[in-house]
């Protein structure tokens, strides 16, 4: 998944200031006995994992941390997370400098503050393993790409040749939306309303706003308990 679409940097000073600042804080207030607490956010696959950890050190710009199997998993594999601390008026996100599942135990470090954009959707966006295909029209215009992620309230096409699309431009989305447990597809068409395009290469991200229709929004919704649930499972297998 690409996390980027996911925070809005919120930069104090400078990165290298803000990195430094942090760091202190953090040194200043840790007990070594006890390890400082917060609560580390990622978004794995699109679900929110959310779990309490502890800061055991801070050395050489890095966060030693203890974490919970779940979250050692989403770490290893996104390589971010998101941290949130009464400290600190904004949250912060850390890449992954080291994580280990078996030992609960993961490295964090270039730091800085941001605002979490994911957190204002209206509902949860999942990802889709694998993506399907799916096209994007505008009168005459056709897009093909792979739709990437989805909620009842937007989602998400990747394509791979750039076409320029205004902001605000109302679209029709066709895709088939898998059933993870009866293993059929449903075709849906939906009216949609570009917010944006993403990305400085292919893929491109195409970004979309949705209110499907009753039918389509109990679809959707159906789609998303299940891949929920298939998520936490496999997340559970791998941590166990």
């Amino acid at each position: 998944m690409d996390f980027t679409s996911l925070y809005s940097t919120r930069i104090q000073t400078t990165f290298d200031d803000d990195q430094a600042s942090i760091l202190k804080t953090f040194h200043s207030k840790l007990s070594s006995k006890e390890g400082l607490k917060v609560t580390l956010t990622n978004y794995y696959k699109g679900l929110p994992i959310i779990y309490p950890a502890k800061i055991l050190g801070v050395e050489r710009g890095t966060l030693d941390m203890d974490v919970t199997p779940q979250q050692a998993v989403a770490i290893a594999t996104d390589r971010y997370s998101l941290i949130r601390s009464a400290l600190f008026t904004y949250p912060i996100l850390a890449h992954v400098q080291y994580a280990n599942v078996k030992k609960h135990a993961a490295s964090l470090n270039k730091l800085c503050f941001v605002e979490i954009l994911a957190e204002k959707r209206a509902a949860v966006r999942l990802d889709l393993e694998p993506p399907v295909s799916a096209k994007m029209q505008s009168g005459d215009l056709e897009i093909a790409g792979d739709l990437v992620d989805i909620s009842t309230s937007g989602l998400a096409i990747t394509v791979d040749r750039y076409v320029t699309v205004e902001s605000g431009t109302e679209m029709t989305v066709t895709f088939p939306l898998p059933d993870p447990v009866l293993l059929t597809e449903t075709f849906i068409s939906l009216a949609a309303t570009l917010v944006g395009i993403a990305g400085n290469g292919a893929p491109y991200r195409y970004k979309f706003r949705i209110s499907p229709e009753k039918h389509h929004e109990q679809l959707i919704s159906r789609y998303s308990f299940q891949r929920q649930v298939e998520i936490i499972r496999s997340l559970k297998e791998v941590a166990a």
